[in-house]
This record gives C-alpha cells, structure tokens and sequence, in this order.
C-alpha cells in the first residue's frame, strides 16, 4: 500500500523528526507516523473521514497531522473547488487560516471569531464564510474522530472546571402538629 508521504510529500513537513510514515488504514483512516520503532502521530485526509459540503458544494480536503498528546503539529488544504479565488483571495490567504489550527488540540473547542470562554477563537476570511465554517466543522469533526480511535481522549478537567455535582436535598421535616408540641409552663 501507497504510503502517506509518498501520496503528500507536505506531511513530512508536519513530523520533519519522522523516518518512516505508515500507509492510510483503519477506521476511520490515518497514517502513523514513526521515528525508528516509536510512534510520533497519526496523519489522515479530512475527505476519508467526513465530506461535508463546502459553498462550491464540494468538501475542502485537507491534510492533517497531530502527535501522542492531541496537538495538531501540521494541516494543508490539498484540494478544493471553492470559487472563492476568483474574488480576489488567494490560495496562500486560505492555507493561512488552515495554518491557525495547527498548536491547538484536537480536543478543542474552535470557534470562528470572538468565542466565549472555554473556546478557541481563530479569525476568519472576510467573503469567505461558509468556506472557513465549512472547515472548521470537517476538520475538528474528523480530527477528534481519528484520535479518539487511536485512544486519545481528553484531558481531565481541573476540579474547579468540573461540572457541580448534583445538590443533596435535605431530608423532609417532620410535620409538627399541636398534640406533638409540649405545653409551655407560664408560671
């Protein structure tokens, strides 16, 4: 089987410690990438895994590559049919809002433009929305997908980020009635 690197020479960019890049397999499909006999990461193409619809009506396919602890290391748009060249941007201006997600975690909550706390703001294209929309949702979508079967799972949260536990409600009274209540000795 074709090998990663030999089909995307670019992802020897994202692992450049790399000597060795596995070929695309399993489910859902990725690449391990290697140093010798130790496992760097996983690399995979966004259109294996998910295929959401972009404004041409056709899916983004980016490359993407992430290591052991969930950390997007590269990614590259390496086909596209959106007809946002012809308006003046350039192919560079949208490889470098792909280049925002790479230092984030997979496990991320990315948002595009002002996010609130908890998110992962990254800026957007002006006359290019449904486009960058379009990628954000493939990409986190599909890069949580191949790390979590590959048994990357989130990290814990601090114990002051941790959800409250559930109220304990306090135990019901006793009905107090008059024959229960003890006269009061007014002398």
């Amino acid at each position: 089987a074709e090998t990663i690197d030999a089909r995307y020479p670019a992802v020897q960019g994202f692992f450049p410690q790399a000597d060795r890049f596995g070929a695309i397999e399993g489910n859902p499909p990725s690449a391990a990438v290697y140093r010798g006999d130790r496992l760097l990461g996983y690399a995979y193409l966004t259109s294996d895994i998910l295929r959401i619809p972009a404004y041409s009506g056709h899916p983004i396919n980016t490359l993407v590559g992430f290591d052991l602890v969930g950390q997007i290391v590269g990614i590259r748009i390496v086909e596209h049919q959106e007809p946002i060249l012809v308006v003046g941007i350039t192919e560079e201006r949208l490889q470098q809002f792909a280049r925002q997600y790479q230092g984030k975690s997979v496990f991320d909550d990315v948002v595009i433009g002002a996010g609130t706390p908890g998110q992962v703001a990254i800026d957007s294209i002006s006359g290019a929305t449904i486009t960058v929309m379009v990628e954000n949702a493939t990409l986190m979508r599909s890069v949580r997908r191949v790390a979590e079967a590959r048994g990357l799972t989130p990290p814990a949260l601090p114990v002051a980020a941790q959800p409250p536990a559930e109220p304990v409600q306090p135990a019901t009274p006793a009905t107090t009635t008059a024959a229960s209540v003890a006269p009061v000795n007014r002398a």
